[in-house]
């Protein structure tokens, strides 16, 4: 326990070091690919591992941003509230997230192993393992919270810049000393010779006005966490199971009809329409305040449009369109400078895209 609460305090006095060292170990990770015996391999556990420990970082930075007054702290992103809300208020959808969050970070990795170690016909039965588990995660989360849409990532993001918090320390105490305590309610205010001061800094020009302006609250800092995402009903509901469902119906479908067969490809194609139609229908006959959707289920209408690219990445699609195209690409940028290097790292990865199902199935 020592030994982690040091690690605490190493983390958060040196945040923004640590947010720098994460994010150039996570660019070495899309050129390790092709370099040497296993690169991908030592590639993709050493992703796996920033992503985890990037999880632990957050709720290290998260307790420290918490112990801030009010006025001090970072205003917590739409997604990061509705996702605490429902953490905070369910124990069991707290460790369905983690155990999703864990899996989503390591499936590749776990399939690779697999794959090396027991060949294709064990590889095959840890996805389809690992795609009915996350099945089984999603329709809890969905029971949970009341057939509402489910939001990408299932857990918090950073939303708080580590280099922000250098100075921590001096920030708290300028809290205090800008700050008074209501004898009545217990609450911290903050005292009128502070309102020039913006987050401890000067501010010239900064009026009251101008104070009072950056508090005004828009519908989504004014909504329930809860009802930043609608419930579904109807035909809404049904595309969001089948959204949930598709990846293991694409599974046992390549099993039961190949690889190289096109069913399982226009199957989940045609299962993955018919959910977006389904959802984006609802949304917009939805009768409540929003009827074309909150912000969070637009942004993840957008998500998951973005995710029909990886079906070009697909066999037998893949095979026939995509490989040769990709290949000329990669041989007309060889020579060029700058564009040679992503050329390089298009033609590393193309044998991972062809030989591992979890880097292109967009589950």
């Amino acid at each position: 326990m020592d030994f982690l609460k040091k690690y605490n305090s190493f983390i958060f006095k040196n945040a923004s070091q640590i947010s720098s060292i994460e994010s150039t170990l996570r660019s070495l990770t899309y050129i390790l690919p092709g370099r040497f015996d296993d690169a991908d391999l030592a590639s993709e556990a050493l992703f796996s591992t920033l992503n985890l420990l990037g999880i632990y970082h957050d709720t290290i930075l998260t307790k420290h941003v918490a112990s801030l007054p009010a006025t001090h702290r970072p205003a917590p992103s739409p997604l990061n509230r509705y996702t605490r809300d429902w953490q905070a208020s369910s124990q069991i959808y707290k460790r369905i997230v983690l155990l999703l969050t864990i899996i989503q970070y390591t499936e590749v990795l776990i399939e690779m192993n697999v794959q090396k170690k027991w060949g294709q016909q064990y590889k095959w039965r840890v996805i389809t393992a690992l795609e009915a588990i996350k099945v089984a995660g999603r329709l809890g989360l969905m029971r949970l919270t009341n057939n509402r849409m489910l939001m990408h990532p299932v857990h918090t993001e950073r939303d708080v810049d580590p280099s922000t918090l250098a100075d921590i320390a001096e920030a708290q105490l300028a809290a205090k000393e800008s700050h008074w305590i209501g004898s009545r309610t217990g609450n911290a205010r903050l005292q009128l010779s502070a309102i020039q001061k913006n987050d401890g800094k000067s501010t010239k020009g900064s009026t009251a006005t101008d104070f009072v302006l950056s508090k005004v609250l828009t519908p989504d800092v004014v909504r329930k966490p809860c009802d930043l995402v609608s419930m579904l009903h109807g035909i809404g509901l049904v595309g969001e199971y089948l959204f949930i469902l598709r990846p293991l119906i694409y599974v046992l479908a390549m099993r039961k009809y190949g690889q190289k067969s096109w069913y399982p490809w226009f199957l989940s194609l045609a299962i993955e329409l018919t959910s977006r139609t389904s959802i984006k229908h609802a949304l917009t006959n939805h009768s409540g305040r929003c009827p074309s959707g909150t912000p969070l289920e637009k942004d993840e209408m957008k998500r998951r449009l973005w995710l029909l690219l990886y079906y070009v990445l697909r066999s037998p699609f893949y095979d026939r369109f995509t490989k040769e195209r990709l290949s000329n690409f990669c041989e007309a940028t060889s020579k060029k400078p700058l564009i040679s290097l992503l050329g390089g790292i298009v033609r590393n990865y193309q044998p991972l895209w062809e030989s591992v199902y979890f880097y292109t199935a967009g589950s």
